[in-house]
């Protein structure tokens, strides 16, 4: 999880096929959501093209009902059971990584504001192609991954678990960032 001061919580998935489900304290589900869906009702892989939803139990795209992977595309949205509705959003043209907003009043569990399917970047800051909408903050951060370590860089001044860093910073699974005008924390989720 990314919990950004003053704007909310993020969950973060990072592998190249992740579950949506069921949020029950049995189901091992990498976007358990609170909602009257099956266990595992459908899965996002990571594809060179950006991200296939392969539906599991009954999905609609676009209000369409669909039974065999479909390609997500920027601001398509996809409704799962008779209630949870998702928008798929590619905020950046240059990041694989994808952001999962909720249209309907369901949320994950636990709770979140949105769900990043990331890739190798995820980016937080005021503008409107950010991961992360950050409208207060002066600069963009970025969270970067390099063989499976995620590292934050920024032009400004910022520090990491309190030791000031000079551009690029290592993140450990618990760690703390503070710059002039933003703060967040990481978050580990247990399985």
């Amino acid at each position: 999880m990314i919990w950004v001061d003053g704007v909310g919580g993020y969950m973060v998935c990072a592998d190249t096929v992740n579950s949506i489900g069921q949020a029950t304290q049995q189901n091992e589900v990498s976007i358990p959501i609170s909602g009257d869906i099956h266990q595992v009702h459908a899965k996002i892989q990571s594809a060179d093209s950006g991200h296939l939803l392969h539906p599991v139990g009954p999905v609609f795209v676009d209000q369409q009902s669909v039974h065999d992977p479909q390609l997500l595309t920027d601001n398509r949205t996809f409704e799962m059971g008779d209630s949870v509705s998702l928008r798929y959003c590619k905020p950046h043209p240059w990041s694989t990584t994808a952001v999962i907003r909720f249209e309907s009043r369901n949320r994950t569990y636990p709770w979140s504001d949105a769900v990043l399917i990331a890739g190798n970047t995820i980016i937080l800051g005021p503008n409107a192609q950010s991961h992360i909408r950050c409208t207060r903050w002066e600069h963009e951060v970025i969270l970067l991954r390099r063989d499976g370590q995620w590292f934050c860089r920024s032009f400004a001044d910022f520090s990491i678990d309190g030791s000031p860093i000079e551009m690029e910073g290592e993140l450990n699974a618990n760690s703390r960032v503070e710059g002039r005008d933003f703060s967040f924390s990481l978050e580990p989720l247990e399985a």
